[in-house]
């Protein structure tokens, strides 16, 4: 019986990128309020350990915004399906 690799789970770094089969320990990272942070790029990294706090703010508001654009693209779809049935929301 030969061994099965195990794909990784996925995970998301701060800004919100999701990665599906990547392995977050090739990541750049660092510890913020006891938590493990997981960057995209050494440039974000280089961002986040100038200013933790700072970073944190500016992508928890981005992804406020995005829910926001998200919801009225929702409601965008919604109303426009009156016009076309083949448009819909997924």
């Amino acid at each position: 019986m030969t061994g099965t690799k195990q794909k990784p789970k996925a995970f998301a770094t701060l800004c919100g990128r999701i990665f599906r089969e990547a392995d977050p320990q090739y990541f750049p990272a660092a510890q913020h309020r006891g938590r493990k942070i997981i960057l995209c790029t050494d440039a974000c990294l280089g961002a986040f350990l100038a200013d933790p706090d700072v970073f944190c703010k500016v992508h928890r508001n981005s992804d406020k915004a995005a829910a926001r654009m998200k919801k009225e693209i929702e409601h965008l779809i919604g109303l426009w399906s009156q016009y076309d049935p083949s448009a819909k929301s997924d």
